[in-house]
């Protein structure tokens, strides 16, 4: 049996995980599926976000996926334990975790946290920071769903002048606070990592994007076929995809209202 994996997001964010997923060949079909419809997620009720990923479990399971990554820091916050206490039946990772996992690397004493403003409220990653690193690091989380940006990454732009004044918003506040490193808490800013990097050139990233993929159970793969379906509109999807991934993945349409996989529209 091919082994498969399910990925989820409300927006592009989640490609950033897709691609790292794609790139090291960690299952023979990979399956993304963006809530589009909903996007963002960072600024839903914690009860519609767990409805929401849910449903996706479902269907994702009734394609005969085991692994499945929840590739959104809003939906990790808010509906892991959720979603492990519902469906024993499958593996389940969360993005925040593997976030948490890549900072068992560094020494940090003050780390700082860029994410959703459903993230920031959740006190997730105080929470699991001073659970299995240390209660003596101080976590700072920076929400950045108040301005454009990532509406703007939302769109397939990761550069430019209007990208980089609207990390700074969100950035400078914990540079001043004199962070030893920063996380990037949630799926989208991946895409904007060398800009940022390009801005704070001395500070340390943790990009849970490529994290998370050595907390699946790794397999080396060939042929890997990709799978991508949003509940929005795919083709205005596909065009960020291939802007974003540079490749000619098709999207399809799916309602996730419907029960079976048959309702998926090509």
């Amino acid at each position: 049996m091919s082994k498969k994996i399910g990925i989820l997001d409300s927006g592009v964010g989640g490609l950033s995980v897709l691609k790292e997923v794609y790139l090291k060949s960690l299952a023979e079909e990979v399956y993304f599926l963006g809530d589009t419809s909903y996007f963002p997620y960072g600024i839903k009720p914690v009860d519609f976000i767990q409805s929401r990923v849910s449903k996706i479990v479902r269907f994702f399971m009734d394609l005969g996926i085991e692994e499945i990554i929840i590739a959104c820091n809003t939906a990790s916050a808010v509906a892991y334990d959720y979603l492990v206490e519902r469906y024993k039946d499958v593996k389940i990772y969360s993005i925040v975790l593997s976030a948490i996992e890549g900072m068992k690397n560094f020494n940090w004493r003050k780390v700082g946290v860029l994410a959703t403003r459903r993230t920031l409220e959740s006190k997730v990653y105080p929470k699991l920071v001073h659970e299995r690193i240390s209660e003596e690091v101080e976590v700072l989380v920076k929400s950045c769903s108040e301005g454009m940006l990532l509406e703007t990454i939302e769109r397939g732009i990761v550069d430019g002048e209007l990208i980089e004044e609207e990390l700074k918003k969100c950035t400078d506040p914990l540079i001043k606070e004199k962070i030893e490193g920063l996380i990037l808490g949630c799926t989208h800013l991946p895409f904007v990592k060398q800009v940022i990097s390009r801005l704070y050139p001395n500070m340390p990233i943790i990009d849970p994007s490529q994290e998370i993929i050595k907390l699946v159970n790794t397999g080396k793969e060939k042929n890997v076929k990709v799978h991508i379906f949003v509940t929005g509109e795919p083709q205005e999807f596909q065009y960020i995809v291939k802007d974003l991934l540079k490749v000619e993945w098709n999207v399809e349409n799916v309602d996730l209202d419907r029960s079976d996989v048959s309702v998926i529209k090509r």
